[in-house]
C-alpha cells in the first residue's frame, strides 16, 4: 500500500511539473527563439575566419636536419607568437607543431579574415624557416664544391706531374742508371781484364824468355875468368829481371781477381738491384700504389658529388600545397545557434519553475 502510495505521488509531481511546462509553453518558446536569434545575429555578424594549413619538411643535410625539430617549434612559435597572438594582426598562426611520429615534418596553421591572407601569412613562416637556415645549407654546399676542386686538382697533379714523375723515374733508372752499370761492366770485361790479360800474356812471354836467357848463360862454360865474370852479372841481372816480372805477373793476378771476384761481383750485383729491387719498386709504384691513389681520389670525388645529388641536401620546402577551405572555420554558426537553442530551451525551463517557486513562496507566505 506504501508503495502505490509513492507511485501515485510521482505520477502527481510529473502531472504538476509537465503542467507547469505546459502552461508556460509560449514564454519557453519566446525565449528559446530570442535567445537563438541572438546567436544566429551573432554568429551571422562576427567576421569570418579562414585558416590555411601546410606540412612542411624541415631541411636537411645528407641523413641529418639543420635543427632538431622541437627547436625549431619552440623557436617559430616565439618568433610568430603562437601562444600569445596579438589582436591587432590581421593574420595569426595558430599552430607550429612537429608531426606526430615523424621528427622532420612540421604542421603550420594560420588565420585570418580570407583565405589569401591566411595563405600569405602561411609562407611568410615558411619563408623565414627557410631564410633561417639557408646559410648552413649555402655553407656545406659551398664546402662540398671546394672538396671537389681540391679533389679534382689533386687528381689533375696526379695525372700530369706525379704520374709522370714516376714514369720518368723508371726510364731514367732503365735508361741511365742501369746503362751506366751496364757500360762499367762491359768496360771491366772488355777494356781493363782484356789489357790485364794482354799484359799477363806479355809479362808470361817475357819471364819465358829471361828465364831461357838465364838458363842459356848459365850453360856457358868459359877458362877466361873476366868472361865468367861477366856472364855471372849478366845472370844475375836476367834474374833480377826474372824476379821483377814475377812480382808484375803476381801483381796483375791479383788486380785481375779483385776486378773479376770483386768489382765485377759488384756491378753486377748492383745490377741485379736495379732490375730486381730499383725498377720493380718503381713499377709497383706507378702501377699499384699511384692507381691505389688515383682511385681513392676519384672516389672521394664521387662521393663528394653525391652530397649534391639526388636531393641529399635540401632546405625546408611545403608538401603538397597550402589547404583552404571555401568556409570559414570561425564563427561555426550552425553550432553557435544549435548550442543557444539548446541552452535557451533548458534556461527558459529552469526560469519557468523558478518563476513558479517563487509564487509558490510568496502565496505561502501571504496565508
Amino acid at each position: 500500500m506504501q508503495e502505490n502510495r509513492y507511485i501515485q505521488e510521482d505520477e502527481i509531481d510529473l502531472r504538476e511539473l509537465f503542467k507547469i511546462i505546459w502552461d508556460k509553453k509560449n514564454f519557453i518558446i519566446l525565449f528559446t527563439l530570442v535567445v537563438t536569434i541572438l546567436a544566429g545575429i551573432y554568429a551571422y555578424s562576427k567576421t569570418p575566419i579562414y585558416e590555411a594549413k601546410s606540412i612542411v619538411r624541415i631541411g636537411y643535410i645528407g641523413e641529418q636536419i639543420v635543427e632538431p625539430s622541437n627547436i625549431i617549434e619552440q623557436k617559430l612559435k616565439i618568433i610568430f607568437n603562437v601562444d600569445n597572438p596579438q589582436d591587432s594582426e590581421e593574420a595569426i598562426v595558430t599552430k607550429i607543431a612537429v608531426v606526430k611520429n615523424v621528427q622532420n615534418f612540421i604542421e603550420i596553421s594560420t588565420e585570418s579574415f580570407s583565405n589569401e591572407q591566411a595563405i600569405n601569412k602561411n609562407k611568410e613562416v615558411i619563408e623565414f624557416l627557410q631564410k633561417e637556415y639557408k646559410h648552413k645549407i649555402d655553407e656545406f654546399i659551398l664546402k662540398t664544391n671546394i672538396n671537389i676542386k681540391n679533389i679534382e686538382d689533386k687528381i689533375k697533379y696526379a695525372l700530369d706531374v706525379e704520374k709522370i714523375d714516376l714514369q720518368k723515374n723508371i726510364n731514367k733508372i732503365k735508361e741511365q742508371k742501369l746503362v751506366r752499370v751496364e757500360k762499367e761492366i762491359d768496360l771491366l770485361k772488355n777494356v781493363e781484364l782484356k789489357a790485364i790479360n794482354k799484359k799477363l800474356e806479355f809479362n808470361q812471354q817475357k819471364l819465358k824468355e829471361y828465364q831461357n836467357d838465364a838458363n842459356r848463360i848459365s850453360k856457358q862454360i868459359s877458362n877466361d875468368n873476366t868472361q865468367n865474370m861477366l856472364m855471372s852479372i849478366q845472370l844475375l841481372n836476367t834474374q833480377n829481371l826474372i824476379l821483377n816480372i814475377q812480382n808484375t805477373i803476381e801483381n796483375l793476378i791479383k788486380e785481375r781477381e779483385n776486378l773479376t771476384n770483386l768489382k765485377l761481383k759488384d756491378l753486377e750485383k748492383n745490377k741485379e738491384n736495379i732490375l730486381n729491387d730499383e725498377i720493380k719498386n718503381a713499377e709497383i709504384e706507378l702501377n699499384i700504389n699511384f692507381e691505389k691513389k688515383l682511385e681513392d681520389l676519384n672516389n672521394s670525388l664521387v662521393l663528394e658529388k653525391l652530397k649534391l645529388t639526388n636531393d641529399r641536401v635540401k632546405n625546408s620546402n611545403i608538401i603538397g600545397e597550402i589547404i583552404t577551405n571555401d568556409f570559414p572555420v570561425k564563427p561555426k554558426k550552425k553550432l553557435i545557434v544549435a548550442v543557444a537553442f539548446v541552452t535557451g530551451f533548458i534556461i527558459s525551463i529552469f526560469l519557468v519553475f523558478l518563476f513558479n517557486f517563487i509564487k509558490q513562496y510568496r502565496n505561502e507566505a501571504t496565508y
